[in-house]
Formats: C-alpha cells, sequence, structure tokens
C-alpha cells in the first residue's frame, strides 16, 4: 500500500544505468506481479528496444505466450516467479524450450517461499522447491529475502550464502543491497551476481563505483 515514485519516465532511467556502466538491467512489473496479468510490457519493451545493454524483466509473465512476446520484443531474459510453484509441469516445458533464457525468481521469507507478489505464502521452503525446478531444468536463480527489499537494512547473507550451497546452477543476490560493502562482503560467496534496485535511487549505491 506504500510506493515512492523516483522517476516518471522509466525509459530515461534506464538509459541513465545503462549511462553509468550497468552491464544488465534487471525490471520488474510490480503491478504484473501483483495481478498474474502483464501490466507495463509495453514500457519494458520500449526500455529493451532502447537500450544496448541485455535486459531481463519478470512480474505477470505466467504463460508462454507471455515469454514469446518478451523474447520477440527483445528481451533478453525471463524471470518466472508463481509460475515454478503452481505449474510445475508448464516450467518443465519451458525450460525444454528455452532454457537459459529463464530464470526462476525464489523470493523468500524465513526460508519459506512467497508468492503472487509476496501475498501467499507458499508451503514449500526455498530449498525444497530449488531443487525441483533444477530438476526440471532451470539453470538460474534470482534469490531474494523479501523482509529485506527495499527498506535498505542490508542482504540477509547466512541466508544467501546457504542457499547457494544447496544449489547447483548459478545464483544472483537481491534484496536489502544498500551500500558498496554489502557488495563486496557478496562478491565473497559463490555467486553469479547480486541486483542493486532502492540503493540506486536513494544514491547510497553510486553505479560507477561499484561497477
Amino acid at each position: 500500500d506504500m510506493q515512492t515514485v523516483f522517476n516518471k519516465d522509466p525509459i530515461a532511467a534506464a538509459q541513465k544505468w545503462e549511462e553509468q556502466g550497468a552491464k544488465r538491467l534487471h525490471v520488474v512489473d510490480l503491478d504484473g506481479a501483483r495481478t498474474g496479468i502483464p501490466k507495463n510490457f509495453e514500457i519494458v519493451k520500449k526500455i529493451a528496444q532502447t537500450l544496448s545493454i541485455p535486459v531481463q524483466t519478470g512480474g505477470g509473465l505466467r504463460s508462454e505466450k507471455n515469454i514469446k512476446d518478451a523474447i520477440a520484443a527483445g528481451i533478453d531474459r525471463i524471470v518466472l516467479g508463481t509460475t515454478a510453484i503452481v505449474n510445475p509441469n508448464l516450467l518443465g516445458q519451458l525450460c525444454d524450450k528455452y532454457g537459459d533464457r529463464l530464470i526462476i525468481s525464489i523470493d523468500a521469507k524465513n526460508n519459506m517461499v512467497v508468492a503472487s507478489g509476496w501475498t501467499e505464502v507458499s508451503k514449500k521452503d526455498a530449498i525444497s522447491l530449488a531443487n525441483e525446478a533444477v530438476g526440471m531444468g532451470v539453470k538460474r536463480f534470482v534469490y531474494t529475502d523479501v523482509s529485506r527489499d527495499g527498506v535498505l537494512a542490508g542482504p540477509n547473507f547466512e541466508g544467501i550464502e546457504f542457499f547457494v550451497s544447496q544449489v547447483s546452477v548459478p545464483v544472483i543476490a537481491a534484496g536489502g543491497i544498500s551500500s558498496s560493502e554489502d557488495i563486496q562482503k557478496l562478491k565473497k560467496l559463490r555467486l553469479e551476481g547480486c541486483i542493486i534496485g532502492k540503493a540506486l535511487y536513494t544514491g547510497d549505491i553510486k553505479l560507477g563505483e561499484v561497477v
């Protein structure tokens, strides 16, 4: 029920981060994540077509048509969340077709997976779900501790380290990353990378410096 608008022009914001050295842009359709239907697809499409760096996106992409449309729009990777929980048979089929183009987002709170824009708590723990997904062909995860996301409280290093130690595919960390010191600590873990969000907009992290 709370939101902060940092920039009314998402295209300009995306260009700003590319100019400051971003190697990849992570875009979330928050309305889509909550409703299950993409709401900001045209904006994400325009971002992908405007930038020269790869763009990955998630939020409401819960069907193969959504994925096909995103790939056709020039989006590099598709982030799936709730789909992996409520329809594992579909996930297996999608992994067979799209392989490395898919990322599964594991959003966890107290090690339990949350879904539908964080409004529902799954009966599955994060590690069990992740290993099931790897068995179905998933090649990569984004792991987010939702209790830390957007509050600039620092990542849950212990939770991230445990998750990484339990899965056999690359992991990108997200949630609570609020300083360059946080990123230095994350570099010591077996991570592929990390997603920086709110801290860029507040100025707590200077993208050019950490890149």
